[in-house]
């Protein structure tokens, strides 16, 4: 699948789809704004952050660990905080022009 990433539209995967018959698809961009997982990632990366002043994580399973923690701690309603963004975040990104240069 073709998410408009540079290397899907290099001359030499351009030339070797052409050679092989295969027309190029036209897909839509992929816009993180419009996916509410990518804010709960956020929220994450924040909260481990946040954490570093009391904590060193030096390990991978340190991390994995305080991971699996902060992801514990997400509630359902900081998850429906974030889907009831949405329109209002789709509203800003078709006055983008689909952009996504704007703060949600």
């Amino acid at each position: 699948m073709e998410d408009n990433a540079p290397s899907y539209n290099s001359c030499f995967t351009n030339q070797e789809r052409e050679n092989e018959g295969i027309p190029k698809a036209k897909w839509p961009p992929n816009s993180p704004d419009l996916n509410p997982i990518e804010h709960i990632w956020r929220l994450m990366k924040w909260r481990i952050l946040r954490r570093r002043g009391q904590e060193r994580i030096t390990t991978p399973s340190e991390m994995e660990r305080v991971l699996w923690e902060e992801w514990d701690k997400i509630t359902i309603e900081e998850i429906n905080h974030e889907i009831v963004k949405l329109p209002d975040i789709m509203i800003k990104c078709v006055a983008a022009n689909g952009g996504n240069k704007f703060q949600s």
